[in-house]
């Protein structure tokens, strides 16, 4: 991360949590900062990686190599953690990943979420194996729809 605008906002975004940014990163999109600074005030978010296109957030690491990716596979035992996609072009949130091993945290990390986002934009879930959170979840939040 050679860019000093990236670095400088990873450093008054942080509030003492771990922020990884891939290299291709060269500016931080608004909708990014304040997602990224919505998700780490959640208390068990420790650890965020921003990329071109993917934002992770998590309680917990998966380390390979030199890449430490916040964990937020579906059903996973003991992590709360989400993967988005994110398409600036089509103005477009996507839930790729959600997983909460605590109640209430999924519904925090999507609240964080779409309350981030611009009214001009759209969150999406396009896969759904929660065995109804997704259908709770828009049903609470006009934001949100199906793919």
């Amino acid at each position: 991360m050679a860019n000093k605008e990236v670095r400088n906002w990873k450093d008054r975004t942080s509030r003492g949590k771990e922020i990884y940014i891939t290299n291709t990163v060269k500016t931080i999109h608004p909708v990014v900062d304040k997602i990224v600074c919505r998700l780490l005030e959640i208390d068990r978010i420790q650890y965020v990686r921003v990329s071109q296109t993917d934002l992770h957030a998590s309680s917990e690491i998966s380390i390979k190599g030199r890449t430490k990716t916040p964990i937020s596979t579906p059903g996973h035992s003991s992590a709360i953690g989400v993967h988005l996609i994110l398409d600036y072009s089509y103005k477009a949130i996507l839930f790729h990943e959600i997983t909460s091993a605590t109640k209430g945290y999924g519904e925090k990390m999507v609240r964080a979420v779409l309350s981030s986002i611009p009214d001009d934009w759209q969150a999406l879930v396009a896969m759904d194996y929660s065995e109804g959170f997704w259908d709770r979840m828009i049903e609470k939040y006009d934001k949100l729809s199906t793919v």
